[in-house]
């Protein structure tokens, strides 16, 4: 792999340990509104992460055709699952 797909597939582990991180805590014992919430957020994040890896597992089987466009798709789902989850490594 070329250092562009190292790097993004490092940060979509980092991504993935962070969000199994966030699951263990938005799924602790709570009110039962304070839980449905928090579940709520939980699927957004996950929905989210779907997404990036999606974009991902896109441009790693793409040939020359539409990279660069692949490449920016996956930038702007990335930033916005950071931005859901309110990180940034």
């Amino acid at each position: 792999m070329d250092p562009y797909m190292t790097k993004t597939e490092a940060l979509l582990r980092q991504g993935k340990a962070r969000l199994d991180s966030l699951s263990v805590t938005m799924r602790a014992a709570a009110p039962a509104f304070s839980a449905l919430v928090r579940r709520r957020k939980l699927m957004n994040f996950e929905a989210r992460y779907a997404e990036v890896s999606r974009r991902f597992e896109l441009l790693r089987a793409a040939g020359t055709e539409g990279v660069a466009d692949l490449k920016v798709g996956l930038e702007k789902a990335w930033d916005a699952f950071q931005s859901e989850i309110g990180w940034k490594p």
